[in-house]
């Protein structure tokens, strides 16, 4: 099947005399910063299943981390991650009630803004994930193969 594709691929270019590139692949960090934000985000998700989760700053998994960044941006501290039982949806919402006075009632975000502060939020936790990774490091050499200039 590859192959068929690759010809037709070939066939095509040549034909239109465009050549068609393949999308450049995303470097081995990015994907790995990826995959430890997907897992940290699902474990978030499933825990938020059995009761609302809160972001705290000094958690090891960076979710939480993130959650707590995107309270503070947004200005409301009470923001939490729970389970909305009437649609089975993970959504946010927020415990401080009191803060809007004239619209009390209903904890959870809006549809619109549940959207956006989920996109925050992914982008949070890459953030957050690909700060705290530790990247290559120089190789110890012992003392033997060190050059010094003194």
């Amino acid at each position: 099947m590859r192959n068929l594709g690759r010809r037709f691929r070939e066939g095509w270019s040549a034909a239109l005399r465009v050549c068609f590139l393949t999308p450049p692949r995303p470097s081995p960090r990015l994907s790995a910063v990826e995959k430890v934000a997907r897992n940290a985000l699902a474990e978030m998700v499933g825990r938020a299943r059995s009761q609302p989760q809160r972001g705290r700053e000094a958690s090891a998994n960076p979710a939480y981390v993130a959650l707590a960044e995107l309270a503070a941006a947004s200005g409301r501290p009470g923001l939490a991650l729970g389970l909305r039982y009437e649609t089975g949806e993970i959504t946010f919402l927020d415990f401080d009630l009191m803060a809007d006075k004239e619209e009390c009632g209903e904890a959870f975000v809006g549809r619109r803004e549940n959207l956006a502060l989920w996109r925050r939020l992914e982008e949070l936790i890459i953030n957050q994930v690909n700060r705290t990774m530790v990247g290559p490091r120089r190789p110890i050499r012992p003392p033997e193969e060190v050059d010094y200039e003194n």
